[in-house]
C-alpha cells in the first residue's frame, strides 16, 4: 500500500480548498442577494413611476367632477389606492395618495394634483408592514381647468345654412380666420371669382371633410389655405343645448321662472348692472271690435290723394312693453341665467358670464373695461406681434339657449328714443354660444343679424291741416291674401323692430316710381350695415349668415321660412343686406375662459381619453417626497 510522506501538507492543502469553495459560495451568495436588492429596487421604481402616472389620471377625473359643482373644495384627498404586485414569491403592495388643490392667480385658473407612491413587501403571500420598500415616488402635475368652446375662435356644431342644404353657406374669398376653426360637419370653402381663396391662420379641425364648392374633396391647395394645419375626421365635440353650467351654478334673474312674455333690457358698466324688466303686453281681441285696433281701409288716403271710399277693415293686435323700474347689482367673476329674452351691451370688466333660455339681441357694442374699443385683448397688434398691454381681469361670455342676433334697432326705454347703433359698427368681446337645438333646422341657434328685407313704412305726418298716422294700414289689407298681396316696398306689421319707422316706399302699385317717399322721411337701412368687429370666439349650433340677398315673393310671414325655401319675406331692391367681417381670436380663451363656459367634451370617448384632450398641463416634475404627506 502506498502512504504518502507528507500527510500534514495535504490535510492543509484540503483546507484551502475547502475554505476558498466557502468563501466562494458565499460571495456568490451575496452577489445573488446584492442583484436581488437591486431588481425589487429597479421593480419597485418602474412600478411606482407607472402608478404615478395613473394618480394623475385619477386626479383629473376628480378635477373633471369639480368642473360642475358650484362651490368645490380648495383641498380634496383622495382615497387611499392599493395595488398589490406579485412576482415569483415576492409580493408587494404598492399605495397610492393623492391631493387635489384648486388654484387660481394671474389668468390661470386650474388643479395641482400632488401624488405619493409607497410600499409595503412580503414573501409567499404575507406582508410585513414593518418591511417598507425604500423607494419612493413622488410627483406634482399642475393643470389648467378644462378648457372652454371659447378655445376655438370659430366653432360650429352644423356648418349648413338655414335650409339646411350641404354648401349652403362656406368660407370665401375675402374671410380671413385667425384662431382655431372646429366643425362636427363638413367645411366648405369658394374660390371667389375674384382668385382667392378664405385663409385660417389657426388650426382647422373638422369631423367630416374639407369640401370645396360644389362638393368636391381633396381639390384644394392646402397650403395656401390652411397656414394653421387641417385635420379631418376629427372627433365630435359634445355642443350642450343648453348653459347647464350657468343654470346650475349662476345667479338666476327673477328666480329663474322663464317666461314668453317678458324681455331684460341690460346695461353693463364694469361689473354693475341695470337691468330693466319688460312685459309684453297684447290687448285683448274684444277691444278690436270696439275700433281700438280697428283700421278702415280706403280705396285713397293721404299723402296720396284725399281719403277715398271705404274698401275694407283691418284689425291689428296691439303688443306693446311696459317697462319696471330699472334694478341694478354687481357680478363678479360669476354668470347670470336669464330666463327670458336678454338684449345687453355695455363696457364688461371682471369675469362675467350672461345667459339666457330665449333669444339675445346685442343691442350695442360689447367692450372690455381694461382694452380700449379696437385692440386686441391679448397684446397682439396688426403685425401679430405681442406688444400691446394684455388684459389680464376681463372675460365676457354670451350663452343663448336660442339664437344670438345683432339688433337692428330698439326704442330705448328710458327716453323712449329710436335707436339704430349696429347699422354702423358693432365691437364684440367675449365668447358668443348661440346652443339652440330644435327640430327644424330653421330655428337652430345661429349668430346672425336681425332684420334680413327690410322695408319702408309711411311715416305719420300732417296732410291740408289734419294729421294722418299709421297710413300704410289704412292703404292696405293685412294680413296678405293671393288677391289682396301687402305691396312688396312696405313693412309688413311690426316685422321691422322698431315699426313704424320712415323710410322710402318702392314698387307700391298704383304711384310713381320717382315719388317713392314724397316727405323726405328717413331712410331705413337696406344695404352695408357696417362692420362686425369680433374679437374673441363665436359657438354655434348652425352657421348663421350675416349677410343675405334680398328674394322677390309675396309677403307672406306666416309661410316664409320652410326647409324648402329661405326666409322670403319678399323683396325690395336687387341690394344685399349685410355686414362685412373682422374677426380676431383672443388666444387668452386657450387658457382661461368666462365663468361656466361650456366645456370642450368629445363625443363617444372613454373618460381617460376624454381628460387627456380637455386638459392642458402647464407642469410635471418629480421631487423628494415631503414630509408629513
Amino acid at each position: 500500500m502506498f502512504r504518502s510522506k507528507n500527510c500534514q501538507g495535504n490535510i492543509g492543502i484540503a483546507i484551502v480548498i475547502v475554505l476558498i469553495a466557502v468563501l466562494s459560495g458565499v460571495s456568490f451568495a451575496s452577489l445573488a442577494f446584492s442583484d436581488t436588492v437591486r431588481f425589487r429596487l429597479q421593480l419597485d421604481g418602474i412600478q411606482q413611476f407607472h402608478i404615478l402616472r395613473s394618480e394623475v389620471g385619477r386626479g383629473r377625473l376628480m378635477a373633471s367632477h369639480f368642473e360642475n359643482v358650484p362651490t368645490p373644495p380648495i383641498q380634496t384627498v383622495l382615497p387611499t389606492r392599493s395595488v398589490p404586485v406579485e412576482f415569483g414569491d415576492h409580493r408587494t403592495v404598492y399605495n397610492a395618495r393623492t391631493k387635489l388643490d384648486m388654484f387660481d392667480y394671474d389668468d390661470d385658473t386650474g388643479y395641482h394634483i400632488r401624488s405619493l407612491i409607497t410600499g409595503i413587501r412580503g414573501d409567499g403571500g404575507l406582508l410585513d408592514r414593518a418591511n417598507l420598500s425604500p423607494v419612493k415616488r413622488y410627483g406634482e402635475n399642475r393643470i389648467l381647468s378644462m378648457q372652454t368652446i371659447a378655445l376655438f375662435h370659430y366653432f360650429t356644431d352644423v356648418d349648413r345654412s338655414i335650409n339646411d342644404r350641404r354648401g349652403g353657406i362656406r368660407f370665401v374669398g375675402q374671410d380671413i380666420i385667425h384662431g382655431r376653426v372646429h366643425s362636427n360637419t363638413e367645411i366648405h370653402i369658394n374660390y371667389t371669382s375674384a382668385g382667392a381663396w378664405p385663409q385660417f391662420y389657426g388650426l382647422v379641425t373638422t369631423a367630416g371633410k374639407m369640401l370645396v364648392e360644389p362638393g368636391s374633396h381633396g381639390n384644394f391647395p392646402e397650403e395656401e389655405i390652411f397656414f394653421g394645419g387641417l385635420i379631418e375626421d376629427y372627433p365630435v365635440i359634445e355642443f350642450e343645448p343648453s348653459a347647464e353650467r350657468v343654470r346650475t351654478e349662476g345667479i338666476h334673474f327673477q328666480g329663474g321662472l322663464e317666461r314668453d312674455d317678458a324681455l331684460a333690457f341690460v346695461t353693463v358698466d364694469g361689473s354693475y348692472y341695470e337691468i330693466i324688466l319688460g312685459e309684453v303686453v297684447t290687448e285683448d281681441p274684444a277691444e278690436w271690435i270696439e275700433g281700438h285696433n280697428k283700421f278702415t281701409i280706403y280705396s285713397s288716403y293721404p299723402p296720396y290723394g284725399p281719403v277715398g271710399n271705404e274698401i275694407g277693415v283691418n284689425y291689428i293686435p296691439k303688443t306693446d312693453t311696459l317697462w319696471a323700474t330699472p334694478v341694478g347689482g354687481n357680478l363678479i367673476n360669476n354668470s347670470m341665467f336669464v330666463p327670458m329674452e336678454l338684449w345687453i351691451s355695455g363696457e364688461f370688466g371682471g369675469r362675467q358670464t350672461w345667459a339666457s333660455s330665449h333669444h339675445i339681441y346685442l343691442k350695442d357694442d360689447l367692450t372690455y373695461t381694461n382694452t380700449p374699443k379696437g385692440q386686441r385683448p391679448d397684446g397682439y397688434d396688426s403685425n401679430n406681434e405681442q406688444t400691446l398691454p394684455v388684459n389680464r381681469t376681463d372675460y365676457l361670455g354670451i350663452i343663448s339657449e336660442e339664437s344670438i342676433y345683432i339688433q337692428y334697432g330698439h326704442k330705448d326705454p328710458e327716453d323712449s328714443v329710436r335707436y339704430k347703433p349696429n347699422t354702423q359698427d358693432i365691437y364684440m368681446y367675449g365668447a358668443y354660444a348661440a346652443v339652440g337645438d330644435e327640430p327644424e333646422p330653421w330655428y337652430d341657434g345661429m349668430f346672425t343679424f336681425q332684420y334680413y328685407h327690410p322695408k319702408g313704412s309711411t311715416p305719420a305726418q300732417y296732410w291740408r291741416g289734419e294729421f294722418f298716422k299709421n297710413i300704410d294700414l289704412h292703404m292696405f289689407h293685412y294680413p296678405t291674401t293671393a288677391m289682396n298681396p301687402w305691396p312688396r316696398g312696405l313693412d309688413y306689421p311690426w316685422y321691422n323692430p322698431i315699426w313704424p319707422e320712415p323710410g322710402p316706399l318702392v314698387n307700391v302699385p298704383g304711384f310713381p316710381a320717382s315719388t317713392p317717399n314724397p316727405h323726405n322721411a328717413e331712410e331705413v337701412f337696406i344695404g352695408p350695415r357696417g362692420t362686425i368687429y369680433i374679437f374673441g370666439s363665436i359657438a354655434q349650433r348652425r352657421r348663421g349668415p350675416v349677410g343675405t340677398n334680398l328674394y322677390s315673393g309675396i309677403w307672406d310671414i306666416d309661410n316664409a321660412i320652410n326647409p324648402d325655401t329661405y326666409p322670403t319675406y319678399g323683396a325690395m331692391s336687387p341690394e344685399r343686406v349685410t355686414h362685412a367681417k373682422a374677426y380676431t381670436t383672443d388666444l387668452r380663451f386657450e387658457r382661461t375662459g368666462p365663468p361656466h363656459y361650456p366645456i370642450i367634451r368629445f363625443e363617444g370617448y372613454e373618460s381617460e381619453e376624454l381628460r387627456d384632450l380637455g386638459y392642458a398641463t402647464l407642469g410635471w416634475v418629480f421631487k423628494s417626497p415631503p414630509e408629513n404627506f
